[in-house]
């Protein structure tokens, strides 16, 4: 009988300290959307118009890496003439931009298209869309897009008999989430 009361005292302690325990904690996630955009100024946009070829052909100019975003959802990247200073009264329009993806980039590539010599219009007009992401720029771990641009500048003779001296045609960059 003594045995039979020890096994049945083990047995009843082995179900009690087998019972388990189950809580539950919410894990409360916001997500806010993520916009971040910088314009680096290259010293390849400091072009010098001295010689027949470049007054005819225009100079092109490659500011790599020129652009950078990180945004959580798609963008819209749009370029519009600042306020033009000099003694030549350069039109804005002899400007055309050409996007195409950063020498570094390391963000996601899919869905972006990229416009071509986007003619780059006056301050008070409105802006040209030069780069649109269907994506966010979020590549795994990486964040970052970045883009170069191709600057065509005065071509066709445009700056030809205008007076001579510095001028600044300022390329205002904007970006939106779509």
């Amino acid at each position: 009988m003594k045995k039979v009361f020890l096994l049945i005292a083990f047995v009843t302690i082995s179900i009690i300290s087998n019972k388990s325990f189950a809580q539950t904690a919410n894990a409360n996630i916001t997500l806010s959307d993520v916009l971040s955009f910088s314009v680096s100024q290259p010293a390849a946009l400091d072009v010098n118009f001295d010689t027949e070829a470049k007054y005819n052909n225009g100079i092109t100019s490659l500011a790599t890496d020129h652009i950078t975003v990180i945004s959580s959802r798609g963008y819209v990247v749009k370029a519009i003439a600042g306020t033009v200073t000099g003694t030549a009264a350069l039109a804005p329009g002899s400007v055309k931009l050409t996007p195409a993806i950063g020498a570094t980039n390391a963000g996601n590539s899919a869905g972006i298209t990229y416009g071509s010599a986007v003619t780059l219009p006056a301050s008070g007009g409105t802006a040209a869309t030069v780069i649109t992401a269907t994506n966010t720029s979020w590549s795994g771990a990486n964040s970052t897009n970045k883009f170069n641009v191709s600057y065509l500048i005065g071509a066709g003779g445009t700056y030809a008999g205008k007076a001579t001296g510095l001028n600044v045609i300022p390329v205002v960059y904007t970006v939106t989430q779509q």
